[in-house]
């Protein structure tokens, strides 16, 4: 079952006090409000969509989005304590009373009141089948069809059955009303569900528009659309991102990029999302063929472009063009698989299973240290420096040299030599991570020491962001942020904090990302 979001109310507390701070910026101190916690995954696939004259109600398999139609954004998405119960929707009707909406599930009903960002949830005896609301007297209650007969569920009060049902029920409308309210929809449908690269959809569920414009349609492959009465043709309206499988994340002043790997469903994409969720836009490629890879390891913004490290060589992509251009051996790669970015000096360089390329002055790639064919994992830059993390440790790179060189310093301290998976800069401090530990070196005396053992608490650690702050570690249990000579301040475990696997992290302001096979979470941090 695809898991697309997830909030929920989360502690997430400092270790070690508060006030601690590096390069003048906090860390998060207080519990986290359920808005501050989200995931996001694919949202292709409507299970049920309500509409009022001011909001679009669209539930998707794990979340709740609410579109503000006369502001044209999307809210931050919603869930209930347990988002999973949200797959097995399939009807939403809006409340006359206080424009809340009822969603119904084979079992009972979910209740959603956004003034008051308030879930509640009830049963109702035998499977259900409809909801309604009684058109004349909408204060009694919310109606519901199940295999044993009527039910009036009142508000704030216990479930009744009832002999028959007023003739005043209003139901959601159904896919054969929009038909006869637009009979183009019958011939134009298989087209407007169809998903990118072709793939077949259709559409799922209908809300009118209450100024009579046109038909919301939720579709298996497209999200939710906008059918206009008058230019007969969907606009869409998709939130959040096309798969739950993240490969890649880089951030940008605005917002962030997320690149998703290809599912059986939905091939490999590129979207760009507003800081604040409130917008996206996603980038396939060509009808047929997509954006021709399977899976993205890397992303890097620089210089107007978007480079991404990809199963099948390296892309360039143009902004706000939208110019793609790929790189793999026959043009200067070492190897068309790319696991590792950086920029240095306006260039890119490139790491990959046999060692490194840059982007030389005419645009192109050619490889460089020749001699080193070894793994690279991680890319840091200072200077004219370029920091490998490897499978033989941490390796630095000099413009010219035909190989690369080991620091001097890690030679003389235990575990020096093991192989490192991510490099980086917290302020002027270089960071280095091995399977267990960090290891800094002391920005005056050059000198390096190994940090406190991490992966008997984070399990193997394998990817690492630095920023002022300090480093975002990702091990194979969950995430935590280090410090020199203080350790981890705080964990945020998987699965609990975290639905799966880190494939990614970035930080932004405000703003944790992590990129899983099974969504992305967004924390918004309290930095004090």
């Amino acid at each position: 079952m695809k898991r697309l979001l997830l909030l929920s109310a989360l502690l997430f507390t400092v270790a070690c006090g508060a006030g601690t701070s590096v390069g003048g910026v906090g860390v998060p101190l207080r519990p986290i409000r359920p808005e501050d916690r989200v995931l996001l995954g694919d949202f292709s696939r409507v299970n049920a969509v309500a509409a009022v004259f001011d909001r679009v109600y669209v539930a998707y398999p794990t979340s709740l989005g609410i579109y503000r139609s006369l502001t044209h954004r999307w809210e931050v998405p919603r869930a209930p304590a347990e988002p999973r119960l949200l797959n097995a929707v399939f009807a939403a009707i809006v409340d006359g009373v206080d424009q809340s909406v009822w969603l119904a599930i084979p079992d009972g009903w979910l209740h959603y009141r956004a003034e008051m960002d308030l879930w509640e949830r009830g049963s109702i005896p035998g499977r259900v089948q409809n909801v309604a609301i009684d058109a004349a007297d909408p204060t009694r209650g919310v109606w519901f069809q199940s295999a044993t007969g009527w039910y009036l569920q009142p508000r704030g009060g216990g479930v009744a059955m009832a002999a028959s049902p007023p003739k005043s029920l209003r139901f959601p409308p159904s896919l054969e009303d929009a038909m006869r309210d637009l009979p183009q929809l019958r011939s134009l449908a298989p087209t407007l569900a169809q998903g990118p690269r072709l793939t077949p959809g259709r559409i799922t569920t209908v809300a009118p528009a209450v100024d009579g414009s046109g038909w919301y349609l939720g579709t298996t492959t497209r999200g939710l659309l906008y059918f206009d009465r008058m230019g007969a043709q969907g606009q869409s309206f998709r939130v959040g991102l096309p798969s739950e499988r993240v490969g890649a994340l880089a951030t940008t002043d605005d917002g962030l990029w997320v690149a998703t790997d290809e599912s059986p469903d939905v091939g490999a994409q590129l979207t760009f999302l507003c800081a604040d969720l409130s917008c996206s836009k996603s980038i396939t490629g060509s009808a047929s063929f997509g954006l021709g890879f399977s899976a993205a390891r890397q992303l890097l913004f620089a210089s107007q472009h978007i480079w991404i490290g990809t199963d099948r060589g390296l892309l360039r992509q143009a902004l706000p063009s939208g110019d793609l251009k790929r790189f793999d051996e026959s043009s200067g790669l070492t190897d068309q698989r790319v696991t590792a970015l950086v920029a240095r000096r306006g260039k890119v360089v490139s790491g990959g299973p046999r060692g490194l390329a840059a982007e030389n002055d005419a645009g192109a790639m050619e490889r460089v240290a020749p001699n080193f064919t070894g793994m690279v994992y991680a890319l840091a830059a200072s200077g004219d420096t370029v920091w490998a993390a490897t499978i033989s440790g941490l390796l630095q790179y000099l413009p010219g040299a035909a190989d690369l060189t080991r620091p001097e310093g890690l030679r003389q301290i235990g575990g020096g030599n093991a192989s490192t998976y991510g490099v980086g800069y917290v302020s002027d401090t270089l960071v280095a991570m091995t399977a267990d530990h960090l290891l800094w070196r002391d920005p005056v005396s050059g000198t390096w020491a190994i940090g406190p053992e991490l992966s008997s608490r984070l399990g193997r650690l394998m990817l690492m962001f630095t920023d002022n702050d300090g480093a975002w570690v990702a091990g194979d249990r969950g995430v935590a942020l280090v410090r020199p000579g203080v350790g981890a301040l705080s964990v945020l475990e998987i699965p609990v904090d975290i639905p799966d696997q880190v494939t990614s992290i970035v930080r932004r302001g405000r703003y944790l990302w992590i990129g899983t096979p099974s969504g992305l979470v967004r924390y918004l941090l309290d930095l004090q």
